[in-house]
C-alpha cells in the first residue's frame, strides 16, 4: 500500500471523501458541508504523504460526489426560495370592491398638520413608543378617520 491507514480512518482527513467515494447514501448534509472542497483537493494533489493513484482517483471520485450533493442542496434551496418568492407576489383575484380601491382624504391625511403634537417620547423601556397622557394624539385622529373607511378582507 502507497497510503498510510490512518488517513481514511474516521476522524482522518479524507473520511467523508473516503465514503463519499466508497458509500454515498452514508454521506449526511452535515458531512457535506463540512467538507472544505479547496482544502481537500489541494490536499490530495499534494499529499504530505505518497499516495497511491488509484486511491487519489478514489478520493478525487468522492470529492466530486460531494460537490454534487452541494450543488443538489444549493438547487433545492434556490427552486424552494423561489417558488416562495413567486407565491408571495403573485397576481391573481383581489376580492377589494370598486368604491374601496381609493381611501378615503381623512384616513391618509392630517387635517390640521401645524398643530400636529409629535412630542412624545420614543422609547418607553420595553421597546414600544410611549405617548404623553391626557391629550388626544394624532394616532387616534387617523384611527378614527379610518374607521369611516371600507375595510380589506
Amino acid at each position: 500500500m502507497f497510503y498510510s491507514h490512518s488517513i481514511l480512518a474516521k476522524s482522518g482527513p479524507f473520511a467523508h471523501v473516503w465514503l463519499a467515494a466508497t458509500w454515498e447514501k452514508k454521506v449526511t448534509r452535515s458531512m457535506v458541508f463540512g467538507t472544505d472542497i479547496a482544502t481537500v483537493v489541494a490536499s490530495i494533489a499534494q499529499p504530505n504523504q505518497p499516495l497511491a493513484l488509484r486511491l487519489s482517483a478514489n478520493l478525487l471520485v468522492g470529492v466530486v460526489r460531494i460537490y454534487a450533493r452541494k450543488v443538489a442542496y444549493l438547487m433545492a434551496d434556490a427552486t424552494e426560495a423561489m417558488v416562495k418568492i413567486r407565491m408571495a407576489f403573485r397576481g391573481g383575484v383581489v376580492d377589494l370592491p370598486a368604491e374601496g380601491a381609493v381611501a378615503a382624504r381623512a384616513a391618509i391625511t392630517v387635517a390640521n398638520f401645524d398643530e400636529l403634537d409629535l412630542g412624545f417620547e420614543l422609547d418607553d423601556g420595553a421597546g414600544r413608543p410611549s405617548e404623553p397622557s391626557g391629550a388626544a394624539t394624532a394616532t387616534d385622529e387617523w384611527a378614527a378617520a379610518a374607521a369611516t373607511t371600507h375595510r380589506i378582507g
